[in-house]
């Protein structure tokens, strides 16, 4: 569990010195099939994300663990049917987000940001990454107070795909 709470100076320096970082990774943590670089690149746009809505600091907070969803209970987000992922959620304590951008967010080339300051690509990207590897991906999010975002990733039970836990991600 300690090595989950450490990161690689890459993520800390994408988030900056104002950011309280914040890492938790279940044990024994299942797999799935995504490459490793892809996760990465979902996980640094991410938190790049929650960054830029916390201009003055805050919270990140990133956690990786085990879920069941059933048919009746604990049933699972949309697009997804039930049975066994592993979640990935990066919570921030930013300035949130309103519905209407909440449905627009995942869209190529939508940005809230002003000109030159983003290309609305980072999102799309994450969505179509989680797609590509047969997961989803829904936002959680009010403003002023911050947002969640929660990546399912379906379980498998091959040793040959990658594991997703933070410290593989980022090994120390």
């Amino acid at each position: 569990m300690e090595a989950a709470r450490k990161t690689t100076p890459i993520l800390r320096t994408s988030v900056g010195e104002k950011i309280e970082l914040k890492i938790q990774s279940e044990r024994d943590m299942w797999y799935v099939r995504a490459d490793k670089s892809q996760i990465d690149n979902v996980l640094i746009n991410l938190c790049v994300n929650a960054r830029d809505a916390m201009p003055n600091g805050g919270r990140l907070t990133v956690e990786t663990s085990n879920v069941q969803f059933g048919q009746r209970r604990n049933r699972p987000p949309m697009g997804a049917e039930p049975g066994s992922y592993v979640a990935l959620i990066v919570r921030d304590t930013g300035h949130g987000m309103d519905e209407d951008t909440q449905s627009h967010v995942f869209e190529p080339f939508f940005t809230t940001k002003e000109k030159g300051k983003g290309t609305g690509l980072g999102l799309s990207t994450a969505y179509g990454i989680v797609k590509q590897s047969g997961g989803c991906i829904e936002v959680e999010s009010k403003p002023g107070r911050g947002a969640t975002f929660k990546i399912y990733f379906p379980r498998v039970e091959s040793v040959s795909y990658t594991h997703l836990t933070l410290p593989t991600i980022y090994p120390v």
